[in-house]
């Protein structure tokens, strides 16, 4: 080998191993583009204190959980307001939602601690039968998977729920002794994260809810939300610097997003975060009464 190749190696071995620097690095600068903010428009009114959102790939539709005005809104890929649902005034503090593949609507209801099942076309409304369980669920936050099954967050006693496709029938409860509570979870790849708050973890469990890891998060303040996009890329919500921090799928820092503030494009108290499979995040910035949305580049 030449003198001069030898020299070639030596230099790249010099800036990877004494600089610190690896292939990784690239992502480190990933941020989000800020492309949209919806805000209430004069015909449906202000937003007040929304908490959540929910992309409906089928559908193309984005839902807005307006949860001091009690009611669910709809937009179309556009951003452009569809309509308003409040299931005939019995939505009381709507706090998180999903959409079935049979085109149900299941919507936490903080007002009485339930959870309904809302059947749009035919106008009925049942209710997750969460009698027999002890001691009584609250429930928090809802993701569902791909083959139709729900998991519910109960915050009040560290509990992950597991409901089976359609019929929704208790399947199996996770309690995680290791978690202080979980305040958002996700499904993505067949695998399940749950958020920690206060210890700053995400646990990851597979679809049955068994265990397979957790990860601590690094510079997070208050993590309150979380999402995953297809790589296993952690997309974190920090409520008290009013930014998200994009992780790796071993919990290595990759960028972030946002800073708080008031102006467009920045985030004061914001509450949930979603990722849809175009790698489209919608931040729900509750302080401003907003959705910011951003793509990821």
């Amino acid at each position: 080998m030449s003198q001069d190749k030898h020299l070639r190696i030596y230099g790249l071995l010099f800036v990877f191993v004494f600089c610190g620097l690896s292939p990784r690095l690239s992502w480190a600068g990933l941020k989000g583009k800020i492309i949209a903010v919806i805000y209430g428009e004069e015909k449906i009114g202000a937003f007040n204190q929304p908490q959540a959102v929910y992309f409906d790939p089928q559908r193309k539709r984005l839902y807005l959980v307006d949860t001091l005005n009690d009611r669910l809104l709809s937009f179309d890929n556009q951003y452009k307001f569809l309509s308003a649902f409040n299931a005939e005034g019995k939505l009381k503090l709507p706090y998180a939602m999903v959409r079935d593949r049979k085109g149900r609507i299941i919507v936490i209801n903080k007002g009485d601690n339930s959870v309904f099942i809302i059947n749009i076309k035919e106008k009925r409304i049942e209710t997750l039968n969460l009698s027999g369980i002890s001691p009584p669920v609250v429930p928090h936050s809802l993701a569902m998977d791909s083959s139709g099954c729900l998991y519910l967050i109960d915050r009040a006693y560290k509990r992950i729920l597991i409901f089976s496709p359609e019929t929704y029938k208790l399947q199996k409860i996770i309690e995680e002794k290791d978690s202080s509570g979980f305040s958002d979870i996700k499904v993505n790849n067949n695998s399940v994260y749950a958020l920690d708050p206060i210890f700053r973890k995400v646990f990851i469990y597979d679809q049955k809810g068994n265990f397979i890891r957790s990860i601590l998060l690094k510079d997070v303040a208050f993590p309150i939300s979380l999402a995953v996009n297809r790589r296993e890329h952690l997309y974190i919500l920090d409520k008290h610097k009013g930014k998200v921090f994009i992780f790796d799928k071993q919990g290595k820092p990759m960028g972030e997003i946002g800073k708080r503030g008031w102006k467009e494009g920045k985030l004061y108290c914001p509450g949930y975060i979603f990722i849809n499979n175009k790698n489209i995040l919608y931040v729900v910035d509750t302080g401003n009464n907003r959705v910011e949305v951003f793509k990821i580049k």
